[in-house]
């Protein structure tokens, strides 16, 4: 009699997942540029280090930059030299109109003189909070807490400032967390958003955010077996992509440890379905006839039925089975190339 090694047929709690592929990228990432030119005189970090915020990064020559906000303190001091003189001389025009002892013309150049002074004391003041802020900017500092890529250029060389072609000085990149960026079909994104519609209910109303449903993602690299990173979803493109009939998908994972990086290559795993009663069977259970799925069961009188079945997810090394056999039933889990239906077997049961 052919022995057969056989696993009951368990009914378990499961919750159905789509499987998606994407990449890795930063929460944030800032491309570092001077906003005045100037010889870089000193770099203040180590290439690839952490930073935070405010951290200063490089320091641009500030001496031509010094010596002109010298020169604007300067003439807001000779604007104010100015207006001191033509308030006393406009004070005394005042007392003179009052005794006929200066004209009108005279009182209303010396008002004009005063209006004028005090313009060129504002001028002078904004000139000089300009030149302030080159002074400031001869600092460069980090706008984000993150790590700091290599410095691009070395100290002595001449940087150009600008908000447009400025020199390219390093980029510092935000990855605690880290965003997982999908590609999701438009079939699948409709199964979500209808599955949270049933939940609602009458009461359903959209969330202002994706992030507000806190739906859970997991997270696979290329040298792991299973999905140990634990995220949540954050954001879905409001359209769909009228080529390829798929939209952009986001999920945020903290990254504590450090061991995502951008770019990498991921699978992310998405709940597409609450908790529900399935049928599990071992994968080695299942065999291929041409198009269709089969397994094969041992009945109470030990002979070997042929059931073709439908499969749902894989479950790690098991199949959601979602019609063909009832839960308890002995599948033949190994041995099925030397059987057939109707035969009589030694089933052995295989320890779980």
């Amino acid at each position: 009699m052919q022995k057969v090694t056989v696993m009951a047929a368990e009914e378990t709690s499961v919750t159905d997942y789509v499987e998606l592929v994407g990449r890795l990228a930063a929460d944030k990432s800032v491309n570092i540029q001077s906003r005045v030119s100037g010889f870089l005189r000193s770099t203040h970090f180590e290439d690839g280090q952490r930073v935070k915020e405010g951290d200063l990064l490089f320091t641009i020559e500030p001496d031509e930059y010094d010596a002109i906000y010298n020169q604007a303190l300067a003439q807001i001091d000779v604007a104010q030299a100015k207006l001191d003189v033509a308030e006393k001389t406009f004070g005394r025009s005042k007392e003179l109109l009052a005794n006929n002892a200066v004209s009108r013309e005279e009182y209303d150049q010396d008002q004009a003189t005063v209006a004028e002074a005090q313009a060129q004391l504002k001028a002078a003041n904004a000139d000089a909070a300009r030149v302030k802020l080159d002074v400031g900017y001869t600092k460069i500092t980090s706008p984000i807490t993150g790590r700091v890529d290599r410095a691009l250029l070395d100290d002595g060389n001449y940087v150009t400032g600008g908000f447009v072609g400025g020199t390219h000085l390093t980029t510092v990149v935000s990855d605690q967390p880290i965003k997982a960026v999908v590609n999701i079909d438009e079939n699948v994104r409709l199964r979500v958003m209808r599955r949270q519609r049933e939940m609602g209910g009458d009461e359903f109303k959209e969330a202002n955010t994706l992030a507000d449903l806190k739906i859970p993602c997991y997270l696979q690299l290329q040298d792991e077996n299973d999905f140990p990173h634990e995220g949540v979803l954050d954001y879905a493109e409001i359209k769909i992509d009228q080529q390829t009939g798929t939209s952009q998908l986001r999920g945020l994972f903290p990254n504590k440890d450090g061991l995502l990086k951008p770019g990498m290559f991921v699978r992310v795993k998405i709940p597409v379905s609450d908790p529900h009663d399935a049928i599990l069977i071992h994968d080695t259970a299942v065999g291929t006839d041409q198009a269709t799925n089969f397994v094969y069961v041992v009945n109470s009188e030990n002979k070997v039925e042929h059931r073709t079945v439908t499969l749902g997810d894989r479950k790690g090394n098991q199949r959601v089975v979602l019609s063909g056999i009832k839960p308890n039933e002995s599948v033949v889990v190994a041995g099925l190339q030397l059987i057939q239906p109707g035969m009589t077997v030694d089933p052995t049961p295989q320890a779980k």
